[in-house]
């Protein structure tokens, strides 16, 4: 069964776009991603399937329920991590959980056994009894998804839910969705994080400009650049130089994109002859420290789609 249909979705603001006609299906015990930069519409795509704003055309369906007219069946179906968290920083762990369960009408008996439960594994037992205003960024979203787990929700859903996390506390919510996934939970997430799509998820749906670009397995949307070479090369550019000389590249035969950025630039390219040779005649004075051809990766998927970084 599909936990999620969208057919023609759209949603404007004020005649603005936000999402123009996206159209997938996310099946049961996937994870499915949403990547793209800021202001591709992750979030109001979201915020559509959640029942939180009506969209302007098209249709969309969780678990078989309306997304318009069926709101109050869907809501009961699944759980929400927003990217603004919905803590009281004055209660403790514990007191939040209890909390937020007599909101979803929940017995105490259940609310104190998902606490026992989630707490450990998101490795914030020790703290339960503690303000969640002393909470490290970290454990304020692990806290949060257990928030949204109370009520054991068939899908989840989380809007870029390690964003402004070190890497071990992402890791740590990594290894949790993987987690809940494996005993059942549907997981939808928007993420502009590379990795994070390319480490967790079954599927991925790359979103620009309101539109969904591409939609696959990961490992198939890196294939899909096979048959164009990468290269990789560190080299320093001077602010003033760089946009001159990048379109001195461009210009070069055989180079579909290109991308400079914290000293490596990146180069796709068709295999030409000579072709190399006339890019390290354009860089002939600047210091080329390495150059290699590397293995493509999410980041050059939408580089090659859209002729710009994700985070652009």
């Amino acid at each position: 069964m599909s936990a999620i249909v969208v057919e023609n979705l759209k949603k404007y603001f004020n005649g603005i776009k936000a999402v123009d006609g996206v159209s997938f299906e996310v099946e049961e015990g996937e994870i499915f991603a949403l990547l793209g930069p800021n202001g591709a519409g992750k979030t109001t795509t979201v915020r559509l399937l959640t029942c939180q704003i009506k969209p302007t055309e098209g249709k969309a369906s969780v678990f078989g329920y309306d997304i318009v007219k069926e709101g109050n069946k869907i809501r009961k179906l699944i759980g929400i991590v927003p990217q603004e968290r919905a803590l009281n920083e004055l209660l403790t762990a514990e007191q939040n959980l209890y909390f937020y369960g007599m909101l979803y009408d929940l017995p105490k008996r259940q609310i104190k056994r998902k606490i026992d439960e989630l707490l450990p594994i998101m490795g914030l037992e020790h703290r339960r009894k503690e303000l969640v205003k002393n909470f490290s960024g970290g454990m304020k979203q692990r806290l949060s998804i257990i928030l949204a787990l109370l009520h054991e929700p068939k899908l989840l859903f989380l809007d870029e839910p390690t964003t402004g996390l070190d890497p071990q506390a992402r890791r740590h919510i990594w290894k949790f969705i993987r987690e809940i996934n494996d005993k059942g939970t549907t997981v939808f997430l928007t993420t502009h994080y590379m990795e994070e799509a390319d480490n967790l998820c079954n599927r991925v749906a790359i979103i620009d400009n309101g539109k969904i670009i591409a939609l696959d397995k990961p490992s198939n949307l890196k294939r899909k650049l096979e048959r164009e070479k990468i290269v990789e090369i560190e080299v320093d550019i001077e602010t003033d130089a760089e946009k001159k000389l990048l379109e001195k590249l461009k210009g070069i035969e055989g180079i579909k994109h290109l991308n400079y950025s914290n000293g490596i630039l990146k180069l796709f390219v068709e295999d030409r002859k000579g072709l190399l040779l006339d890019v390290i005649k354009t860089l002939s004075e600047k210091n080329i420290k390495a150059m290699a051809t590397v293995e493509p990766t999410l980041e050059d998927v939408f580089i090659s789609l859209t002729g710009k970084r994700l985070r652009d």
